[in-house]
């Protein structure tokens, strides 16, 4: 008789080491992150959020960067360089459902924050031209 409960015990071992990286590149991502919000300008202040289950950065109240559930910096900036972007093959597009968010991009946890810096930068300055959110 074949025991089938090794193979299950390797398969949720794999799955327990997979989620272990994911979990560790998500807060690895997220320690990045908030390192580089503290290089941006002191006024108007940076405030930390939440945006589908992921930490997130906001300006005047409105969010203009996360982190995806994988690790990825996701960050709100002109359409045209989302395109810009994607084209470089620099980043992703972002797809909620079957919608493209045609002003969000995903750039991978790979990316290095030298990538993100820059991105981050422009999404930072991309949030200030927004209208600041009432109430």
């Amino acid at each position: 008789m074949v025991d089938s409960t090794a193979g299950d015990s390797a398969a949720e071992n794999a799955r327990a080491a997979e989620n272990d990286s994911a979990a560790e590149t998500y807060a690895a991502s997220v320690v990045a992150l908030h390192a580089l919000i503290s290089e941006l300008p002191a006024h108007p202040v940076v405030t930390r959020g939440r945006m589908f289950n992921g930490d997130g950065v906001k300006v005047h109240e409105k969010m203009f960067a996360f982190i995806g559930r994988n690790g990825d910096l996701v960050a709100k900036v002109p359409e045209s360089r989302v395109r810009e972007l994607v084209a470089l093959e620099a980043g992703a597009p972002v797809v909620m459902g079957r919608r493209t968010m045609r002003e969000w991009v995903r750039l991978p946890a790979e990316a290095g924050v030298g990538a993100w810096s820059e991105v981050l930068d422009e999404a930072y300055r991309f949030g200030l031209r927004r209208p600041a959110a009432i109430g």
